[in-house]
Formats: C-alpha cells, sequence, structure tokens
C-alpha cells in the first residue's frame, strides 16, 4: 500500500449475519517445521516417521513389494505418497511438494469430483460468518518478527487440522471461515504469496453462498491487491462490494484510499466527504483527518494537510497509544509532508520513529519498514545527510528486493536516487554503488520467479541495475578489484542483453517509447567492451611481468 496511508477496513458487521489439500493450499512448505509427530495415511493406520524411512527408503523408494489396491488405486502408494508429502513440508522440499500434489490430484478417480462438486447440498450450520470465531486475523501481530511468525504458524496448524477433520473441504462454514480468518492474517504478515493461494481456492465457495462471503472475499482480496501494488484491481473489487451492499463509512472511506493510491485525489475526496455523511459525523475524527490530510497532501494542499495528519497523530497516541502500528503509518504520513514541503530535518524526525516503530513492531523485512526507509532516504539526502541517506537506500533496496510484492517502480526510483542525487553530483564515490550488486541480484531472481521479467518495465529497470554495476566496475585497481568488477560487469551485460529486446518490443507495440533507453542500452554495451579490453590488456601484461620474473 501507499506510504502511511490506512488499511482497508471491514465494511460489515458479521458477527449475526483432505489434509493434503490443506497443506496444497496454505503452502506450509515455506515455514521451518520439524518433524515431531506422526503423519497418518489413509485407513487410520499411523505411520511413524521411522516406518516412514523403512517403507520408502533413504531416496524414497519404495522397500515393500506387497501392493494394496483398493478401487483400482494402489493404497500403499497412496499412503506414501502422502507420508512423503507431510515430510516434504516438514523439510521445505517444494520441488517434491509440488510433485507430489499434482500426482496425489491425478490419482483420485473421476467420481470423487462428481461426488462433491455440486451434488450435494451447502452444509446448514454455522452457515453465516461469525466475527467472535475470526480469531486469527483479529490480532495484533505487534510482538516482533519472531513471535508474529511462531504465532502464524500456530494458526497454520490449527486451520490444518481443522481441515482433516472435515469431509466437505471449503464447502464446509468452518473450513472456509478459517481461510477467510487466515488469509487475513497472512496479509497483516504481508505474506502476500501465501494470502494469494488461498484467496484463489476459497473465491468460488465464497461468492457461491453469496451474502457475507462474498462481499467479505472482495473486501479481502482489495487489501491483497493493494499491498501488491494492483489497485486498480483493488478499485473493481470494492465498486463491486458496493453495489452488493447498502451505503456503509468503512466502504467509502476504502474507496477514497484507493483511489488517492491511483492519484485520483479529488475522487478521493468526495469519497471521504460521503463517508464522512454516512457516518453522521459533523467534525472529523481521527480517521476522517487521516483519510483527507492525505488526499490533500498529494494535491499540494500542505498547509492544510500538515495540521490535519498532526491532529490525527495526537488523537491517535492520546485514544490507542497501544496501536503502534498505526502510529508508525501516521509518522511516515506526517514525514512525507514535512519533506514535501522542504522541510527536511522535521522529516527525517517523523520518519526515524516510524522506523523504529515498524522495526520493533513488524522487524526490517515487513514491506512498512521498508516504506518507512524509503521515506527516510530521501529526506536525508535532501537534509544533506548524503552517507546517512545511502545507508537507508540500501537497506531499502534489499527490503524490495526480497518482499513476496516486488515491484518494479520503487526499484527503479531508488537506483535513481543513487545515482542522480548521489553519485552523479559527487555527494557520494561511484564505488560505494557496489553495496547494492547483492540485492540487485535477489530483486532480478526475484522478478524471474514471478514471472515479472517479460515486459517493457523489465527492461527499463535491467538497464538501470546494468547502469548501477558498470558505474562501479571500471578497470581499475588491484588483481582482486578488477576481478571482482570484471564479474560484476558480466553480470550488466546480462542485464542489458535482457533489457534491449524487451525495451524494443514495447516501442514496437507501441505501449512506451523506449528509443532513449534502447539507444542507452548500446551506449552501455560499448563501454562494457572498452571496460572488458582493457581488463584483458591488463591482465595480459600482469603475465607477462610474472613470467619475466626470475626464478
Amino acid at each position: 500500500m501507499a506510504r502511511g496511508e490506512p488499511r482497508l477496513r471491514e465494511p460489515l458487521n458479521l458477527s449475526g449475519c483432505f489434509l493434503c489439500a490443506a497443506l496444497v493450499t496454505l503452502g506450509l512448505c515455506h515455514w521451518e517445521w520439524r518433524l515431531t509427530a506422526f503423519v497418518r495415511p489413509l485407513h487410520g493406520r499411523f505411520l511413524s516417521s521411522r516406518r516412514f524411512l523403512r517403507n520408502v527408503g533413504m531416496f524414497g523408494v519404495p522397500m515393500d513389494d506387497a501392493n494394496k489396491q483398493q478401487g483400482g488405486i494402489d493404497e500403499d502408494a497412496v499412503e506414501v505418497a502422502g507420508a512423503s508429502l507431510a515430510k516434504s513440508v516438514l523439510d521445505g522440499d517444494t520441488y517434491q511438494f509440488e510433485a507430489l500434489t499434482t500426482v496425489l490430484r491425478s490419482m483420485m478417480p473421476s467420481s470423487a469430483s462428481k461426488a462433491t462438486s455440486g451434488s450435494r447440498t451447502l452444509p446448514e450450520p454455522y452457515a453465516m460468518i461469525d466475527k467472535r470465531r475470526l480469531i486469527w486475523s483479529e490480532h495484533h501481530y505487534r510482538q516482533g518478527p519472531q513471535e508474529n511468525l511462531q504465532r502464524l504458524q500456530g494458526y497454520e496448524a490449527e486451520y490444518a487440522r481443522r481441515i482433516a477433520y472435515s469431509q466437505d473441504g471449503f464447502r464446509d462454514p468452518k473450513v472456509l471461515e478459517g481461510g477467510l480468518d487466515l488469509a487475513v492474517a497472512y496479509l497483516k504478515n504481508y505474506a502476500c504469496d501465501k494470502a494469494d493461494a488461498l484467496f484463489a481456492a476459497i473465491e468460488p465457495y465464497c461468492m457461491e453462498r453469496g451474502l457475507p462471503w462474498d462481499v467479505k472475499w472482495l473486501q479481502d482480496c482489495a487489501t491483497l491487491r493493494c499491498k501488491q501494488a494492483r489497485q486498480k484491481e483493488a478499485a473493481v473489487l470494492l465498486e463491486e462490494v458496493a453495489k452488493r451492499t447498502p451505503p456503509h463509512p468503512a466502504t467509502l472511506n476504502n474507496l477514497g484510499t484507493v483511489y488517492n493510491m491511483l492519484r485520483e485525489h479529488d475522487k478521493a475526496q468526495e469519497y471521504f466527504a460521503a463517508a464522512m455523511e454516512v457516518a453522521g459525523h459533523d467534525d472529523p475524527d481521527k480517521d476522517d483527518l487521516w483519510n483527507i490530510g492525505i488526499a490533500k497532501k498529494n494535491l499540494g494542499q500542505y498547509e492544510e494537510a500538515l495540521p490535519m495528519l498532526l491532529k490525527a497523530l495526537e488523537e491517535w497516541q492520546r485514544q490507542e497509544p497501544e496501536d503502534t502500528i498505526t502510529i508508525a503509518k501516521l509518522h511516515d504520513t506526517v514525514g512525507s509532508c514535512y519533506d514535501l514541503m522542504g522541510r527536511a530535518d522535521e522529516a527525517v524526525s517523523q520518519f526515524f520513529q516510524a522506523r523504529e516503530l515498524f522495526g520493533l513492531a513488524n522487524g526490517a523485512e515487513s514491506p512498512l519498514y521498508g516504506s518507512a526507509c524509503e521515506g527516510l532516504t530521501k529526506a536525508l539526502i535532501h537534509a544533506g545527510r548524503y552517507e546517512e541517506g545511502f545507508n537507508r537506500l540500501e537497506e531499502t533496496f534489499l527490503n524490495n528486493a526480497e518482499k513476496d510484492a516486488i515491484h518494479p517502480t520503487p526499484l527503479f526510483e531508488l537506483m535513481g536516487y543513487a545515482l542522480q542525487d548521489l553519485v552523479n553530483p559527487g555527494k557520494l564515490e561511484a564505488s560505494e554503488l557496489v553495496r547494492l550488486e547483492v540485492p540487485i541480484e535477489i530483486a532480478v531472481k526475484n522478478m524471474m520467479h514471478r514471472g515479472l521479467d517479460q515486459d517493457g518495465n523489465a527492461g527499463v529497470v535491467f538497464e538501470r541495475m546494468a547502469q548501477v554495476l558498470l558505474r562501479c566496475s571500471m578497470a581499475e585497481g588491484n588483481d582482486a578489484q578488477q576481478q571482482a568488477a570484471a564479474k560484476r560487469r558480466e553480470f550488466a551485460r546480462y542485464l542489458l542483453k535482457r533489457a534491449s529486446p524487451l525495451c524494443e518490443e514495447c516501442t514496437k507495440s507501441g505501449e512506451a517509447d523506449l528509443t532513449y533507453i534502447s539507444m542507452t542500452i548500446n551506449m552501455e554495451l560499448q563501454v562494457l567492451d572498452t571496460q572488458d579490453a582493457l581488463y584483458r590488456k591488463a591482465l595480459g601484461n600482469s603475465v607477462a611481468a610474472a613470467r619475466a620474473l626470475p626464478s
């Protein structure tokens, strides 16, 4: 979500209104677990870790020739695969996990899918969502990253057991309710990949049930889309919520928040004003002050925005001092306003407080922490504190490179600060850019893993990454420095070769004119050729000198 903007809120009062399948849905293999319990296979027969090793051996090869079959399916094969699936989760073996879930699904007879795909009526008990049971999503997650992780792992385990004891899967309202609950818990911990997978799995079941299930799914998935920087999709989901429900302040505020993020600030203010009217607020409360203050800040009306944001921060600190995450978000927003007003020192103070609070509550890997670091980076540069600014820039870049919801734009902008605000004006030695080599490599791998390396955006980002690497990789220095620089130039050349066709295709399709970027790529490739030639010459001279030494 955009810096300092409030999270999307729940618009409704909902209080009145197969174990393998669970593992596939939750993606639990990403947590570091240990094998501490027995795995229960089919037909009630327990398979301990000792018996498991005896049956499947060190390399997963069946050791027992006796195959029991039932209904055309090899029962022992299913049991061994099921036990291996559980072990793959415990070991974090994603490759085996993916293969096993695929084959187990294919082994299910077609009659099984027919028996569970519409022939049953929806179970009636607990058919409405009871907000009192949504415990996992209501937890505040402010104890720090390790405590938050352990608690979330416990909720995952509880949900896996709930699914294991239900024969209806997501058609069981208690299982479906748990899916909605856990998905929001993922959102609060910025586990966006897990939340996305769970929302995708439960969507048809929520839509099948209708109100309030469909509206809660739409609302919570909109929050996910905002965290993934997919605000246009979030707006569509929230507009659908507005169509299906009576006017509600939270729905209107959420729409205002999303349109603020889409830079439609006048439209955002209209929604915020409508929310106040529906809520019956003659004077703005702390939420109203925050929402409207952000809109005015984004419209450049800083003198009006700042008092509203400071008042919102003061009210939140007074009324809900334990809500450190929201208070940190407000510090972040106030810092952004100060920075835009040219009051860099005051901005630095606000961003430092936001960064500290986010770090204590969520840890340095949280995107919220990264957002505060980015604001702090810019404020420090504007305050003339360049070395501190680059320290925070390095931290921010790594945070963005590693996160689930990686996006090319922040990476591009951060490298722009490094080049245009620090190195090019001579505020920072180009050699300092070496510190971005590892974060750049992480970012590239993450983008490739998520399929974000196939369009013009990727081409532009790859070119700038190559530019950063090239600036700190001239063919100079001692042998070790030259060797390291040559390695970076090789990486830069790879990025430019990847970027060139992407930029050319983007220009050719008319999506955007990236002709200048393509020209820059060609020039940078020539510089790389020149530097590599100098390195080879220096290397040759070094070898010749070594051969000339007396024996």
